[in-house]
């Protein structure tokens, strides 16, 4: 078995138990915020710099959209005014990809879109997204750390 196959396979197994203990152990860890972090970091290229840049990344949305949302309550106003706030957003996110650990511009967007879609605008519920990135960027991880110690065991 190839290394991409034992990946593979190693994603799948690792999805179908979070995926069963999230309903079995009713964990408050949602499922589908992780499949995204683990595209993110499937797109980062994957080991550990791919691990980093999408627990970062995806994180640095996070915080973009609780602080876009904390600006949208002080300052009050119209759906004008909240569009405005999410276009800074936007750009902030961009132009913040200038230094150097904040550079996955991906990871970023993806992370946003996911507290943006969850309506996430405390910091409790912040951490509860948060989580859910990092555990899947971490399945990726393992799954690729798990198909090198099969590939290695045969070699």
């Amino acid at each position: 078995m190839n290394a991409s196959t034992a990946r593979a396979l190693f994603v799948g197994l690792l999805v179908a138990v979070w995926v069963w203990l999230s309903g079995q152990a009713r964990l408050r860890v949602e499922v589908w915020p992780g499949i995204v972090a683990l595209a993110c970091y499937l797109a980062a290229g994957g080991g550990v710099s791919g691990l980093q840049k999408t627990v970062i990344g995806t994180l640095s949305g996070v915080v973009w959209v609780l602080v876009a949302d904390a600006v949208r309550v002080a300052v009050g106003g119209t759906s004008i005014v909240a569009a405005l706030i999410a276009g800074g957003m936007a750009v902030g996110i961009i132009l913040v990809a200038r230094v150097p650990f904040l550079g996955f511009v991906a990871g970023a967007f993806a992370g946003a879109g996911v507290a943006w879609g969850l309506r996430v605008n405390t910091f409790q519920e912040g951490i509860q997204v948060g989580i859910a990135l990092v555990v899947g960027a971490l399945v990726g991880f393992l799954a690729e750390r798990l198909a090198g110690a099969v590939a290695a065991r045969r070699a």
